[in-house]
């Protein structure tokens, strides 16, 4: 192989078996590929594990300082504000993977220029009077470029001596190969990543959630549907009904709509505080966050394929061999019953997410045995490309789209980046049909062919019907 990167889980990396981590409750997550979990500050409340029962109270009293220290501030250039700035400002929390950065999981943080504005905005709230320190867990429902990524890192950053003490007393209980490491003024023994000799630290599983720490309009919506009192607040706030508003408003107008209504703010933040929230179902796992690989394993075991490949593979070479991929990908999909694993047990469509890491897990296998390297989410230019895969020099970028989502956009802007990016002449848009109706990629195909005729480089487009096809004693 040529420089393939191992896909590996926590219990790999630490030489552990997985069934020692699932007794033990640890997340037993991908090093490298990002999770979908979100360290959720609500769970820190009940949570049983001696080391955290003092985190929430933590958090909490970070925030009640931001609010005195604010609370005094005459503008944003005073000594208090900038003090406050500086507490909520936030390096990556180094040695977590949960994987949300694609250059090794170690988080996004928040830096001076977005702590300023995180800042500016608690400021805007307590000067209407909410003194609440719940405000900061659904700041990113009002402030851009905050989500949930960047929550769970804050929080991670808080309480990161109590997450390291957690992981010194576990990796002590397991007998793991450990290292120590200073944070703050206090040295950990943590366990390490065998394969890199670099430090990490041990989650939890029951901390850790699966649906965004209020962080846009869609929590908003959930909210506003399940109270009356609250929809009636926002109606007229608004002058017309929320559903129909919520869709064109950005967050800063959102923000400026609750600060010029403030009961209407303090209502949702105590709604938000009395929400039940329950840890991600890591036994079920309704997202396939973990179970993708396994499956992947499974069916390319049962239906292998060989790919004859030469030494040296010209570009053109390489991207037949990549639409082999593809196309036998489709038939697992379409007659060898792998379309049923992208549906949950209520017949929903599992996340984008779930199918790109299956191809990726299956065509993984393939590359192999075929020299080949297949690379998930290149971090080059301005954003992630979902699988690249390179023979010596010559490589096809490969996108997996829904037909439910912005096929548009992956044909017309997000290839084109990614190829200029990497460099890249072939790409393949493996596009996966999860509804009924498909006029967008019609649209698409249309638009393809109207390329091709005006001598434009364009992806190859693949369609693989990811429905679920009634049995034969069924459709009789």
């Amino acid at each position: 192989m040529m420089g393939k990167k191992a896909v590996d889980k926590f219990n790999q990396v630490l030489d552990i078996s997985p069934k020692i981590l699932d007794q033990e409750n640890f997340f037993n997550g991908f090093i490298g590929i990002d999770s979908g979990l979100y360290l959720d500050p609500r769970l820190l409340k009940k949570t049983c594990i001696q080391e955290l029962k003092g985190s929430y109270k933590n958090f909490r009293k970070h925030f009640e300082k931001i609010i005195k220290v604010l609370a005094k501030s005459k503008s944003r250039e005073d000594i208090l504000f900038r003090s406050a700035v500086k507490l909520l400002t936030f390096k990556e929390p180094g040695f977590l993977s949960l994987g949300y950065s694609s250059g090794g999981n170690s988080g996004r943080g928040i830096g001076s220029e977005l702590a300023r504005k995180l800042a500016a905005t608690a400021h805007e709230i307590i000067e209407v009077g909410i003194t609440d320190p719940e405000m900061f867990e659904i700041i990113g429902l009002l402030e851009e470029n905050i989500g949930a990524d960047r929550i769970s890192d804050m929080t991670a950053r808080i309480i990161l001596p109590d997450l390291a003490k957690y992981s010194e007393n576990k990796a002590a209980k397991l007998k793991l190969e450990s290292q120590a490491v200073e944070l703050g003024e206090t040295e950990y023994l943590l366990p390490i990543n065998k394969k890199k000799k670099t430090p990490l630290i041990l989650i939890p599983q029951e901390i850790l959630n699966d649906l965004p720490v209020a962080n846009d309009r869609s929590d908003i919506d959930e909210v506003v549907d399940h109270n009356a009192e609250l929809r009636s607040q926002i109606n007229s706030m608004i002058g017309e009904e929320w559903k129909k508003a919520s869709k064109s408003l950005s967050k800063r107008e959102l923000k400026q709509l609750f600060l010029e209504n403030p009961d209407a703010l303090r209502e949702l933040i105590e709604l938000y505080k009395a929400s039940r929230i329950e840890p991600y179902d890591f036994s079920e796992d309704p997202l396939g966050e973990f179970n993708w690989l396994e499956i992947a394993q499974e069916y390319s075991k049962k239906y292998p394929l060989s790919i004859e490949v030469n030494k040296v593979v010209p570009p053109e070479k390489n991207l037949e061999i990549v639409v082999t991929i593809c196309n036998h990908f489709k038939k697992l999909v379409e007659k060898n019953g792998l379309s049923i694993v992208f549906w949950d047990k209520d017949n929903k469509c599992k996340h984008e997410r779930f199918a790109q890491r299956l191809f990726f897990g299956i065509s993984e296998a393939y590359c192999n045995a075929n020299n080949l390297d297949l690379s998930p989410e290149s971090d080059a230019g301005r954003g992630p490309v979902d699988f690249k895969v390179s023979s010596g020099k010559a490589k096809v970028n490969v996108e997996i789209k829904y037909t439910k989502n912005n096929l548009s956009h992956a044909y017309e802007t997000q290839l084109p980046i990614y190829n200029e990016a990497e460099r890249v002449k072939y790409s393949i848009l493996l596009v996966i049909r999860n509804t009924d109706k498909i006029k967008a990629f019609e649209e698409l195909e249309k638009q393809r062919e109207r390329d091709i005729k005006s001598g434009k480089e364009v992806p190859k487009i693949i369609m693989v019907d990811g429905r679920i096809k009634p049995s034969a004693s069924k459709s009789q």
